[in-house]
């Protein structure tokens, strides 16, 4: 991605404090979350390419 011009990454995750810690320590920081009724809470992560 980085080598096609994108400057940053986004995932998201359920939440899950594994995954949270597998995308943390691949560099993600924390970029808000989505709460919907019905429904589990989504943590999105973000990653800058550009350093």
């Amino acid at each position: 991605m980085k080598g096609r011009g994108f400057e940053r990454v986004m995932t998201s995750t359920l939440t899950n404090e594994d995954a949270q810690q597998f995308y943390r320590k691949l560099g993600y920081r924390d970029a808000g979350c989505l709460l919907l009724e019905h429904e589990p809470l989504e943590i999105f992560f973000y990653k800058s390419l550009t350093h």
